[in-house]
């Protein structure tokens, strides 16, 4: 990885390493090295732990009257691996990670739960470089904001695509999303998303991940049929 790239990583992040390797490391697919002191598993273990911690500690703060069911249902929607998984897409993060010789990045890069992975390896990197759960914390909470605050479908918003679905199923009918453009800063990507119902096309929606794109289109589809 070059040095260009690090630091493109680093401002994506919001954090500069001290030991650029273990940047490098939280990077490193298997496949590229079985070494599991060069590859990101252990760190993407060591970054589960502290991402549930931080997570936990969080929905307590917000909420310190709530049941022990619902913060658990909570957590484990906020550490699941699509929004994880949503957040690197919105970064563009995962087309830095490093796979083995006649491997397909473009293929591994694609896998959700590589891309979760990839999440939770910069945790567990963040945390060996600096000895401090803090700069986790502040990585977490920043890339993970609309999750506490509600404004996302794993903590309970309205689901128009399985509404959707749902739809097309009961009249026996085919839904495609279709991905127009993806614009903005890098940063900071705008996806713009339209949804076909038999090859037709329903609705069209944007959003800062292609999933909150895919919902939008969704609502706007369910808007079109219902009118």
């Amino acid at each position: 990885m070059k040095a260009n790239d690090l630091r493109t990583i680093e401002k994506k992040i919001g954090y500069e390493f001290k030991d650029k390797t273990l940047l490098m490391r939280a990077f490193t697919h298997a496949s590229a090295c079985a070494d599991a002191t060069k590859n990101y598993q252990s760190l993407e273990f060591l970054g589960d732990s502290i991402l549930d911690f931080v997570v936990a500690k969080r929905l307590m703060e917000i909420n310190p009257n709530a049941h022990e069911g619902a913060l658990t249902k909570n957590r484990a929607a906020i550490v699941s691996k699509e929004p994880l998984a949503d957040e690197v897409d919105r970064l563009d993060l995962a087309k830095f990670l490093i796979v083995g010789k006649g491997e397909n990045l473009e293929v591994i890069s694609a896998q959700q739960k590589v891309k979760s992975d990839i999440f939770e390896s910069i945790i567990g990197a963040i945390y060996l470089d600096s000895n401090s759960v803090v700069p986790c914390e502040k990585f977490v909470l920043s890339k993970l904001a609309d999750y506490f605050n509600g404004d996302n479908k794993h903590a309970g918003a309205h689901d128009y695509k399985t509404e959707l679905n749902e739809f097309a199923s009961k009249h026996e009918l085919s839904v495609e999303y279709i991905l127009v453009s993806k614009t903005g800063k890098p940063h900071e990507p705008i996806f713009d998303v339209i949804v076909k119902i038999d090859g037709l096309d329903a609705g069209k929606g944007e959003g800062k991940s292609k999933k909150e794109a895919e919902q939008n289109a969704a609502k706007m589809a369910l808007y079109n049929i219902k009118k």
